[in-house]
């Protein structure tokens, strides 16, 4: 599983938007660019709180989408106070709640891979890759739920939903700690079917340690367990310096089941975390040095390209803008105005998947936008 900007089984579709702005035209500034793309995750929501992955999908929450772009919601009622953005957060939560796994003693406190986009929204089995069926039991997914709920009790001031669903918060994190822990700090990504029979992946990948690190620390400030602080102390006491190559001068991909560090470049997976691990862990030799490496791909028009035939990832200014704020340094306003020329739909308020190729407008994509416009705290 990949910590793809796009899910897989639309990775070969051609989208017929145009999301390119008017020749001439004045872009759009970040607050209206973040607001609009949080309106655009709530007009992807229905009334049971389910979130499209994107406009037209067949899927619900790939990969963690869905819990994705409730960090667009979270930054949007926390710039904006607008209640609607809160009560898609809450509606959000309580979907996700009711479709993790608390009857089956093996997979309490998980999820599958997706789900379908209408009730009663089964499972949709999916393939990351070749040789597997479907996928359940992600270490991100898990801990995102609880993240995300900490989020709602946070900005609401109003413990009662993180009362409703402690069960399900701390069902998630312990079906972690049972299930995906390596016995010394960090966590497998998944569980993957084949013929039948579910394994556990164990690949760590560097920026599924900060979203279970998310979790944990979340877990711990709600409910005030040790083992979740314990945990999430684990993770940040080392992350930074274990999944950093020297080498490349940039966090590596993930780590082999063997503990050796993937140093592949492999698309935007091997993007995300350069940005991602410094807003969720903050200042350090490596988180620093990570930054400097992607704001080293800007192009003159603030655009990010990573590698030879990089689309132009919305997502790449989205997390660099992300690591910006957390390491105390200046938004990147060149980026931002590369993203409203380039990728941003004012028709709609999604925010295209690239500037090149992939012009599906995601959930996550708008999530992470919004929360890099508007400004979000980890913690």
């Amino acid at each position: 599983m990949k910590k793809s900007a796009f899910p897989l089984f639309l990775a070969l579709a051609v989208s017929i938007l145009s999301c390119a702005a008017e020749s001439g035209k004045k872009p759009a500034s970040p607050e209206t660019i973040g607001l609009a793309a949080a309106d655009f995750i709530l007009s992807l929501q229905n009334d049971d709180g389910r979130i499209m992955d994107c406009p037209d999908s067949d899927v619900v929450n790939e990969d963690s989408n869905m819990e994705y772009a409730c960090l667009g919601l979270a930054a949007a009622y926390g710039h904006s106070g607008e209640q609607k953005y809160l009560d898609g957060l809450a509606k959000a939560v309580a979907w996700l709640a009711a479709r993790e796994e608390m009857t089956d003693a093996d997979w309490k406190g998980s999820w599958f891979y997706a789900y379908g986009v209408d009730a009663p929204y089964d499972p949709f089995p999916l393939s990351p890759g070749e040789g597997v069926d479907d996928v359940r039991g992600v270490d991100a997914t898990s801990a995102l739920f609880v993240y995300v709920l900490y989020l709602h009790r946070t900005l609401s001031g109003d413990d009662s939903l993180a009362a409703l669903y402690e069960n399900n918060a701390r069902a998630a994190l312990d079906f972690l700690l049972a299930n995906n822990y390596d016995s010394a700090k960090y966590f497998y990504s998944s569980w993957q079917e084949s013929s039948g029979s579910w394994d556990l992946w164990k690949y760590r990948y560097a920026a599924d340690q900060a979203d279970v690190y998310l979790g944990m620390r979340a877990g711990f400030l709600l409910y005030g367990d040790a083992d979740y602080g314990d945990s999430a102390d684990a993770i940040a006491a080392g992350v930074t310096a274990d999944f950093f190559d020297e080498d490349g001068e940039k966090f590596a991909t993930g780590m082999e089941s063997d503990g050796i560090l993937d140093t592949g470049f492999d698309e935007f997976d091997s993007i995300f975390p350069q940005g991602y691990m410094a807003w969720v862990f903050g200042s350090s030799e490596q988180t620093l040095a990570s930054y400097e490496w992607l704001e080293s791909k800007k192009t003159p028009g603030g655009g990010i390209y990573c590698y030879t035939g990089d689309p132009g990832y919305s997502l790449s200014v989205a997390v660099l803008a992300l690591a910006a704020r957390s390491l105390g340094l200046a938004a990147p306003s060149d980026s931002f105005e590369w993203i409203a020329l380039e990728t941003f739909d004012p028709d709609d308020g999604g925010i295209c998947d690239t500037k090149n190729g992939y012009r599906d407008k995601f959930s996550n994509v708008a999530g992470f936008t919004a929360a890099a416009m508007l400004g979000l705290d980890p913690f």
